[in-house]
């Protein structure tokens, strides 16, 4: 941090330790007191306001060369995320048909030998010889013959909003706030009211 930036951080720093003493020492007994101490939140609401003013000299210039810098290279890796994605998501289409292509081939291959085995069965009924069960050759599964590395995730998807649980459930605050400050007074399982709060000015 450069001399002069120091200088205005000490410069503030006294300031704020004359305001604090003078909160720290100031009793309220009567409505003197009151409008004395009023005075004195005024002078701490000012004080802030003038470091964040301060602060922002400081960190305007910094936020905006990390924007850019975030900007460019978000730019430049972006193309090349766009199109993994689209890869990644080629690769994954044709496993799901290979998957159910081996599949349909193990299923092919469980009913041929089911096929085969009644035959056998027919046959020792009737008293001929017959050789061990014919096992067929399965088909290679993927993992020994694809150099894509995978793994699985648990994912979800909402089927019925009405037999989730409560408990996964989240209020909007943020709504509610909005909505009784545009007037709304009454809100099922909500209590509304209101509170007495100091204005600085």
């Amino acid at each position: 941090m450069e001399s002069i930036e120091k200088q205005e951080i000490v410069e503030l720093e006294v300031c704020n330790n004359d305001i604090i003493m003078q909160a720290e020492n100031q009793q309220i007994e009567t409505q003197n007191d009151v409008d004395d101490t009023n005075v004195i939140i005024k002078q701490i609401s000012g004080q802030v306001k003038m470091i964040e003013e301060k602060r922002k000299t400081f960190t305007q210039p910094l936020n905006q060369s990390l924007k850019e810098i975030n900007k460019t290279f978000k730019e430049l890796t972006k193309p090349l995320l766009d199109v993994k994605n689209i890869l990644s998501q080629k690769v994954m289409a044709w496993r799901r048909k290979e998957q159910e292509k081996i599949r349909e081939e193990e299923q092919r291959i469980a009913k041929e030998e089911e096929r085969r085995r009644k035959i056998q069965e027919a046959h020792k009924a009737k008293g001929h010889e017959v050789s061990e069960p014919v096992v067929m050759k399965r088909p290679d599964t993927l993992k020994e013959t694809d150099t894509t590395q995978t793994r699985k995730v648990w994912k979800f998807e909402i089927t019925d909003p009405t037999r989730v649980p409560r408990e996964y459930m989240t209020i909007n605050e943020a709504k509610i706030r909005n909505v009784v400050r545009s007037g709304i007074r009454e809100i099922p399982g909500v209590r509304i009211y209101q509170e007495e709060i100091m204005v600085v000015n």
